[in-house]
């Protein structure tokens, strides 16, 4: 009988160091799988914490892109971004052997609608028409720029003489039809626009001053004509 309780003993003493065993590797397997999930939460936490900077950073360098191209004043896109902008379209269009437009405007006695009205109205009349001229240029591939001054400009990719002619119309009659006062003006006694325009297929030797210079020279037709007027290159 004791014999047998010394068996008893023995096997119970086994099963229990077995169970213990047991038990500790399955809290240790328990441990593991713990930190990993930790782990995994923690990475997870840091990929999407990656992502949402690399988003952050995105949208703040576009911000900065677009406050770059754009004129603090008007809000339409400034000098620089135009003269990239026709150098690019340019070279497309001779690569396409298309046609290029170009819209070069000045807003009729501008200098004695600041003298006369001051110059904060002044700030007012150019950013006025500066939106409403966009508000007609509106084709995804079109630019209106502040070129300088009261000077605006245009950019109509594939758009051919009589396009360009109908967009620089319509911008005199939007303009117009702003109906700012002008009492000063040798035109008429509203805001108004002189405009030159040109459409061309540039070859390879065509620059962007050779562009902006044939729309300046018809620019400065409808000066002399009496202004509040579009003059095309014939």
């Amino acid at each position: 009988m004791a014999k047998l309780s010394g068996i008893d003993f023995t096997l119970e003493t086994t099963v229990g160091h077995s169970v213990g065993t047991l038990m500790s590797k399955v809290l240790e397997q328990q441990a593991q799988l713990a930190d990993q999930r930790i782990n995994q939460n923690l990475l997870t936490e840091l990929v999407e914490q990656f992502v949402r900077s690399e988003r952050q950073l995105a949208v703040a360098h576009a911000a900065v892109l677009a406050m770059s191209r754009t004129d603090g004043l008007t809000g339409i896109a400034n000098r620089r971004w135009f003269d990239e902008s026709l150098a690019q379209e340019l070279a497309r269009a001779v690569r396409s052997k298309t046609r290029v437009g170009l819209l070069l405007m000045d807003i009729d006695c501008f200098k004695l609608f600041n003298d006369n009205y001051g110059h904060s109205a002044g700030d007012d009349c150019l950013r006025a028409v500066a939106q409403e001229v966009q508000s007609i240029v509106k084709r995804p591939p079109d630019l209106t720029a502040r070129y300088g001054g009261e000077e605006l400009v245009c950019i109509l990719p594939d758009t051919d003489d009589s396009g360009v002619e109908a967009v620089g119309n319509a911008i005199l009659d939007a303009v117009r039809g702003l109906a700012i006062p002008h009492a000063f003006s040798k035109a008429i006694d509203i805001i108004t626009l002189s405009i030159g325009g040109v459409s061309l297929i540039p070859n390879e030797g065509t620059t962007p001053k050779q562009m902006i210079e044939a729309a300046d020279a018809q620019l400065y037709v409808s000066k002399e004509s009496g202004r509040n007027r579009l003059t095309m290159a014939s």
